[in-house]
């Protein structure tokens, strides 16, 4: 491609590189860092440099990137990447952008092309159909790897179960937590013999280094399915698993994970999960990291949800002063969440009352959100207006009907019940009140 035929969002994105003093290389840790990779593999590094070469180039656009770009640099997702014309036939996605049309083969090589056949197949109902060929092309290229000494596994088999990681942290936002579940399972299975062999120091660590955030969408994914029970066994998993790990912050992340989880599912007990959070934040240690800022974030939410509002606020704000103290990024990591601090206001200050700030972040984060987000965020609002407006609660169960009862998240019912913590005595008898504990009584 000529420079003349280069799109102009790959200029813009040549320009940012560039204006920051950053090579390539140093652009991918900054995006690997901005997603809660904190020591990436060089190979890593390299092979996203590579697909920031082709971003530059015009040739495809950065996918499932886009979004972490945008907020890495600091400009609105859809001043860079503009949306192109679409068919009249089809909705928008911000998959085309520019005119450029992306290229569907992923940019982290053949292992996450097997990853996403086999996360597309589940979702469209013939897994069954492909699930036995890619075991077989997976089980194919293990045996092929030649293994590290007296381990059971290769060098490339570790660097391929942490950048699965990434891959399923990124899709988990999108995919159906049961179409989740049954790509973890299937990577999880991979692991577990060998996680469960005598492997040399080092393997072993690296081996529980990438299998620890596996445990930690496993677990997720079953709050998400209201599985409290075998979500409680996934989450000491992971904690073990971080731990063997010998990384702290590997520790501190999965962690604040935990509690952001735990904190959305009712029967829960809200003073252990901030003893998680507390964790977090303990093992991030001081040093500015995308984990303490992570910890620091989930512990405010929690303190939040328990009605300790001062104590909310005060810790949020120790997280907005490490936000800005972390290196060039402008993001946290949140399972693939490049939300930054903002869903947190969010949350913090509906609860709270403040109609100011909590408005200030849900502007934000309407404008650039996902369907997740939209939801969760209107449920915020819900609960904001809640306070004083007794017809706040009909907007929550409004959001709530408009959800497919099979796509109605813990967290969804959780965030509509907020609404019912904050209103006055007299709202909460309302007839809408009682409607709200019964739609959510499954939780």
């Amino acid at each position: 491609m000529s420079e003349l035929d280069r799109p102009e969002w790959a200029i813009r994105l040549e320009f940012e590189r560039t204006k920051r003093g950053w090579g390539k290389w140093d652009m991918a840790r900054q995006l690997f860092a901005a997603s809660g990779i904190m020591n990436p593999e060089t190979n890593r590094v390299k092979a996203l440099g590579r697909s920031i070469s082709r971003w530059e180039a015009g040739e495809h656009c950065p996918r499932d990137w886009a979004v972490a770009i945008a907020e890495l640099f600091g400009i609105d997702h859809d001043d860079l990447f503009p949306v192109s014309a679409e068919p009249a036939d089809q909705e928008p996605t911000r998959a085309r952008v520019g005119t450029v049309t992306p290229t569907p083969t992923p940019e982290l090589g053949d292992d996450v092309i097997r990853r996403e056949l086999l996360q597309d197949t589940a979702a469209l109902g013939v897994g069954a159909a492909m699930a036995p060929v890619l075991t077989a092309l997976t089980q194919a290229w293990q045996a092929s790897e030649p293994k590290l000494a007296g381990a059971t596994v290769s060098q490339g088999m570790i660097d391929d179960w942490e950048d699965a990681a990434y891959v399923h942290a990124e899709r988990a936002r999108r995919h159906p937590p049961v179409a989740m579940l049954s790509a973890l399972a299937a990577e999880f299975a991979d692991m577990a013999p060998h996680l469960a062999a005598s492997q040399p120091g080092k393997v072993q660590a690296d081996l529980a280094h990438a299998a620890a955030p596996h445990a930690m969408l496993i677990a997720g994914k079953l709050v998400d399915l209201g599985d409290r029970r075998e979500s409680r066994r996934w989450w000491r998993r992971t904690r073990a698993l971080s731990d063997q790990s010998g990384d702290p912050l590997l520790g501190s992340w999965v962690r604040s994970r935990e509690a952001l989880y735990r904190r959305g599912d009712p029967s829960d007990e809200l003073p252990e999960v901030l003893a998680v959070a507390q964790e977090a934040r303990r093992l991030a240690g001081d040093r500015p990291s995308a984990p303490r800022v992570s910890a620091l974030a989930a512990e405010a939410q929690t303190l939040a949800l328990m009605g300790r509002h001062g104590q909310a606020i005060a810790t949020f704000k120790h997280a907005e002063r490490a936000f800005e103290a972390l290196p060039e990024s402008r993001s946290i990591p949140a399972g693939g969440d490049v939300r930054g601090l903002w869903f947190d206001q969010s949350l913090i200050y509906s609860l709270a009352g403040d109609v100011r700030r909590a408005t200030e972040s849900q502007d934000v984060l309407m404008r650039r959100a996902d369907q997740m987000t939209r939801i969760e965020v209107g449920l915020h609002r819900a609960t904001l207006d809640a306070h004083e407006d007794p017809e706040a609660i009909e907007r929550a169960i409004q959001i709530i009907d408009q959800i497919p009862a099979q796509a109605r998240r813990t967290r969804y019912l959780t965030a509509a019940r907020m609404t019912l913590s904050v209103a006055p005595d007299k709202n909460r008898k309302l007839p809408a009140a009682k409607e709200l504990r019964a739609l959510t009584a499954g939780i």
